[in-house]
C-alpha cells in the first residue's frame, strides 16, 4: 500500500499560491474519502465499492483520502473520542487491500476550501481520480457544500464517475462511528463488535498501581491508555482478550496462551518509543478487566476511572510494555462490596463468566 503525505503546511502554502501541487501523485485512480475512524463494516462496504470501481472500469489504482486528525477536532470544539488512533487506523486500511492512502491534516486552510476546487486540485490533480465512491451522508468543501447531489452534477460537468454506496445497516441500525461510540459509551461493546467487524480494542502501557489485586488472588495489571484521544467503554466489568509481547511468555505462563497474532504495529510505549524486542507477533490470553473507580479496595474510589486487567493463568512480568486489550462482552457493572471477602467471592463468579465468554475457537476462527 502506498501512502502519500500532506501536511498542513505544505496544504497552506499550496492553497495561498506559495507552492504547487507535485504534479500527477497517482494516476486512474478510484477515490473515496472520509475519516474511516474505526474502519467499520459500513467503511468496508465503501473500500470494496472503490476496488470493484477500479477493476471494472479498468482503472490503475483505488485510493482513500482520509486525515491523520479527525476533521471535528478542528471543526468542533465537542472533538470526538477516536476509535481507532491513527497507526491503528492505517494498519487497518493496509488490510483493506486497498492500492494507496493519501493521509491529510485537516488544516483550516482545507476546511474552507470549496468542494469543487478540492475536487477539481486533489483529487482530479493529484490523484488522477476518474471515479469518485461518496456514503450515503458525503458532504465536503467548505460549508459541506459538496453533496450527493452536487457533487453528481459537478461528476458530469467534469467528466469523472460518481456513485453514492447506500447505508449499511445491522438490527435496524445504520453502522456509523457516532453509533459505535454510542454503544461503547453505554458498554454494549457485543454490538459494537458486530458494527465494526471485530472487537474493539485499544492498546495501552502497563503502569503500577498499589498491588491490591495480587492480595485478592487477582492480580492486575493497571493500563494506561497509548492515545489519551480513545473512546473508553461505560465503566464495569468485561471479558477480554488480552495480546501480550510474545518474549514475556515463559514457562508455566505458556498455558495461558490461546492463539498467537501477528500485525503491523510494532510496540511502542505512550511516547512512541519502541519497546520489546523486533517483530510483532502477541501472544492472546484471556483476561478480566475493571475500567472505573476500584471503591472496594479504594475508599471513596480513585480520582479518576483506571483500567485494570486480570490476565488468567498468567504470572508474566508485563510493567512498562505495551498490551493489546479487545473487548468481548460485559459482564457486569461495577460496586462496591461490603468487605474484601465479598469482592473475592465475586471475582471467582467473574472469572467464570470470563472464561466462558471467551471460547478460544472463536478467537482462532476470525483471525487477524
Amino acid at each position: 500500500m502506498r501512502l502519500i503525505r500532506l501536511g498542513s503546511e505544505l496544504i497552506t502554502r499550496i492553497l495561498d499560491g506559495r507552492e504547487s501541487l507535485p504534479g500527477d501523485a497517482l494516476a486512474d485512480t478510484a477515490v473515496a474519502l472520509g475519516a474511516f475512524d474505526g474502519v467499520h463494516l459500513g467503511h468496508r462496504a465503501l473500500i470494496d465499492a472503490v476496488r470493484r470501481a477500479r477493476d471494472e472500469r479498468g482503472l490503475a489504482l483505488s485510493c482513500l483520502f482520509t486525515f491523520r486528525h479527525h476533521p471535528r477536532s478542528v471543526l468542533d470544539a465537542d472533538r470526538p473520542r477516536l476509535l481507532t488512533s491513527w497507526s491503528e487506523k492505517l494498519a487497518l486500511l493496509q488490510d483493506t487491500g486497498v492500492d494507496a492512502v493519501v493521509a491529510a491534516d485537516f488544516c483550516p486552510a482545507l476546511a474552507a476550501l470549496p468542494y469543487d476546487e478540492f475536487v477539481r486540485r486533489f483529487l482530479r490533480g493529484l490523484l488522477g481520480m476518474r471515479h469518485l465512491a461518496g456514503g450515503h451522508d458525503v458532504h465536503l468543501g467548505a460549508g459541506r457544500g459538496g453533496s450527493a447531489a452536487s457533487l453528481a452534477d459537478l461528476a458530469r460537468r467534469d467528466g469523472f464517475g460518481f456513485e453514492v454506496v447506500p447505508p449499511l445497516t445491522l438490527g435496524g441500525e445504520v453502522v456509523s462511528s457516532s453509533a459505535i461510540r454510542g454503544l461503547l459509551r453505554e458498554g454494549e461493546v457485543a454490538r459494537a463488535a458486530a458494527m465494526l467487524g471485530r472487537p474493539y480494542s485499544l492498546w495501552g502501557e502497563v503502569g503500577y498501581g498499589a498491588g491490591r489485586g495480587a492480595t485478592l488472588g487477582y492480580p492486575t495489571a493497571n493500563v494506561e491508555p497509548l492515545d489519551p484521544d480513545k473512546q473508553l467503554p461505560a465503566p464495569g466489568v468485561y471479558a477480554v482478550w488480552v495480546h501480550v509481547p510474545t518474549d514475556a511468555v515463559a514457562g508455566d505462563d505458556r498455558r495461558a496462551v490461546v492463539g498467537l497474532r501477528h500485525g503491523h504495529l510494532p510496540e511502542v510505549d505512550r511516547h512512541g518509543d519502541l519497546l520489546g524486542a523486533p517483530g510483532t507477533e502477541r501472544a492472546v490470553c484471556r483476561g478480566m478487566l475493571n475500567f472505573g473507580l476500584a471503591p472496594t479496595v479504594n475508599p471513596g474510589g480513585l480520582p479518576r476511572p483506571r483500567l485494570e486487567v486480570h490476565v488468567l493463568d498468567f504470572h508474566g512480568y508485563v510493567r512498562e510494555r505495551s498490551l493489546k486489550l479487545e473487548w468481548v462482552a460485559r459482564l457486569r457493572d461495577e460496586r462496591a462490596f461490603p468487605s474484601a471477602a465479598a469482592l473475592r467471592e465475586q471475582l471467582a463468579r467473574d472469572e467464570t463468566a470470563a472464561r466462558a465468554a471467551l471460547d478460544p475457537e472463536t478467537l482462532n476462527r476470525r483471525g487477524g
